[in-house]
């Protein structure tokens, strides 16, 4: 099975897990407990953090640090997750991603950014 199978896979589960989620107001501070949740049932990790750079190579590849309390993550990201990282950047907001696995670029599911 393709790496990328494998991802499609495990983003799927994501979807199913988070599907029709509701959230009390109430609980809206930080990252839900049953978002947490979701993500550990789909098997997958989850990471709230801040971007230090995001930037663009000669090459065309997208590049970000993303940085949770203790480490720093530095890879390229795909399209999709640098344009959100970008964005939290420029607003000084913090970050929630889910990955299968450390969250570089390659093991990226989902990336939200925080109000």
């Amino acid at each position: 099975m393709s790496e990328q199978a494998t991802l499609a896979e495990v983003s799927a589960r994501f979807d199913e897990a988070t599907t029709d989620l509701r959230i009390p107001d109430s609980e809206l501070v930080g990252v839900p407990r049953q978002f947490a949740d979701a993500v550990t049932a789909a098997g997958l990790q989850a990471f709230v953090g801040t971007i230090a750079f995001a930037g663009r190579q000669a090459s065309g590849s997208f590049s970000v640090q993303y940085n949770t309390q203790n480490t720093g993550y530095s890879s390229a990201w795909p399209q999709w997750a640098f344009e959100l990282a970008k964005a939290a950047l420029l607003a000084n907001k913090q970050v929630f991603v889910s990955s299968n696995g450390d969250p570089f670029g390659s093991n990226l599911v989902s990336v939200l950014i925080f109000a």
